[in-house]
């Protein structure tokens, strides 16, 4: 899976849903950087695109091999045997992530 590292306050100037949609269609399966665009964070989940924020960025390189424990708050780089602790997302983020997106979510929860 193709994992995008950005720079801080990422998806700044976003304010609609097309922005991480083009990124997601393009096959980008989850985004860490240090600090996100709240709108642009927002619009990730609803449309169930993984987003980390990890203040340790600039220890990735692009040929790292990362794993993404999400429900453990682990970030792993296979390449380097370093482990970091991310932020853990709130069980109902995580929900509508794995649902792949909100509108999903919803459904499920509704029907």
């Amino acid at each position: 899976a193709t994992i995008m590292v950005g720079g801080m306050n990422f998806g700044c100037g976003s304010s609609r849903e097309q922005a991480p949609i083009a990124l997601k269609a393009s096959g980008i399966k989850c985004i860490i950087a240090p600090s996100f665009a709240r709108i642009f964070f927002r619009n990730c989940i609803n449309i169930g695109l993984p987003i980390i924020e990890f203040k340790d960025f600039d220890e990735l390189h692009t040929s790292d091999e990362i794993e993404i424990e999400f429900t453990e708050g682990i970030l792993n780089n296979c390449s380097t045997k370093q482990k970091y602790k991310i932020m853990r997302m709130p069980p109902f983020i995580q929900e509508i992530i794995q649902s792949n997106g909100l509108v999903n979510f919803a459904r499920k929860r509704i029907l």
